[in-house]
């Protein structure tokens, strides 16, 4: 099995600048100019790094689904055919030169256990007011409390601001506004060094000033920033906003789906729960209010999912909300405790 990474592409400037990046990292690649050649080395290379050019190509050419796929372009990520590096499994999308140190250590890292790859987790409301943006923050607190390296992303544009949830919106930093032109993976330090952090979280949150709340265009290189830069990446999801969801939810190891325990809670749940079942892992936190009439297991077969936690009802999170204390910050809560068991099933060190 060779150990050499793939360059798939029939462009001659870029096939050259990526060679040149790998003589750089000390390897020596192997080049394929169509699927059909690219077929031999496919599953066992290293890395395989695809021209925007052959991305469509590949995506249609019945590949086996792989890690460790990057999509590198000469010229502007927007020229990308983003469905087909959704459907590829690509996990990054990088623009030249502005990337090349980034694909320089790509291709040295060689083999793809030694590669850094965060365990990125979307958590959606199935309805309104389910509490999606609390279970978010809480989870990231659990997350840095068990020594991951966390980062909290407020993905959707219609949200007030998750920096809000975790009582950081004072402190100084990036938000989704500064990095409206980002088009390629930044370093992880200057991320890392970029965000505002608390409580052992870096939270990227949307502004509640300017123009746009989340850059659309911006959001594939920023999260592929993320992977590379964090353990854990917790993703707050929209639940409108199509495009940019399935965007998100393609780079998500795992959903949850949080659903109150009621009959108009299951029933606005129902289409959002079939759809993502179909894009993505998707487990269920049942969230119980202070009269559920329906038990977590009605509420899994209802919408044709497994139950992967109970949010139990907690008046005093709301007073503690109001008074600026993160969610799941005290580790004996009810909603502490639920946090740390879904980060011990959902991350992988």
């Amino acid at each position: 099995m060779t150990t050499r990474p793939l360059l798939l592409t029939r462009d001659p400037d870029l096939v050259d600048d990526l060679r040149r990046l790998a003589a750089v990292a000390g390897i020596e690649p192997d080049v394929a100019t169509s699927a059909a050649e690219a077929r031999r080395t496919w599953s066992s290379a290293s890395v395989v790094v695809v021209g925007d050019d052959l991305v469509d190509e590949a995506a249609h050419a019945g590949l086996r689904r792989r890690a460790d796929v990057v999509v590198a372009t000469l010229g502007s990520d927007v020229d990308v055919p983003w469905r087909s590096a959704l459907a590829l499994g690509a996990e990054h999308v990088v623009v030249l030169p502005t990337a090349e140190t980034f694909l320089v250590e790509r291709l040295a890292a060689g083999d793809s256990a030694t590669l850094r790859r965060a365990t990125v987790i979307g958590v959606v409301g199935g309805t309104g007011g389910s509490g999606a943006s609390v279970l978010a923050a809480a989870l990231s607190v659990s997350s840095a409390r068990r020594g991951h390296s966390t980062v909290l992303v407020d993905a959707d544009p219609m949200s007030s601001g998750l920096d809000l949830v975790l009582g950081c919106e004072n402190l100084t930093g990036a938000r989704w506004q500064h990095l409206t032109d980002v088009t390629g993976v930044l370093a992880a330090d200057d991320l890392r060094t970029a965000l505002p952090s608390i409580h052992g979280v870096d939270v990227l949150a949307v502004s509640r000033s300017g123009d746009v709340a989340v850059p659309v265009s911006a959001v594939p290189a920023v999260l592929d920033s993320a992977v590379s830069a964090y353990d854990v990446v917790v993703l707050d999801l929209p639940r409108g906003h199509p495009e940019l969801l399935e965007q998100l939810v393609a780079r998500c190891d795992d959903v949850l789906l949080v659903v109150p325990l009621d009959v108009r809670g299951a029933s606005a749940s129902v289409r959002l729960a079939a759809w993502l079942s179909a894009h993505a892992r998707t487990g269920l936190v049942a969230r119980h209010l202070p009269h559920s009439h329906l038990d977590a297991d009605d509420l899994a077969a209802w919408l044709e999912l497994e139950v992967a936690a109970e949010l139990a009802h907690d008046r005093r999170i709301a007073a503690a909300l109001d008074q600026g204390e993160a969610p799941g910050l005290a580790p004996r809560t009810r909603l502490a405790r639920t946090c740390s068991g879904l980060v011990t099933g959902l991350v992988v060190r």
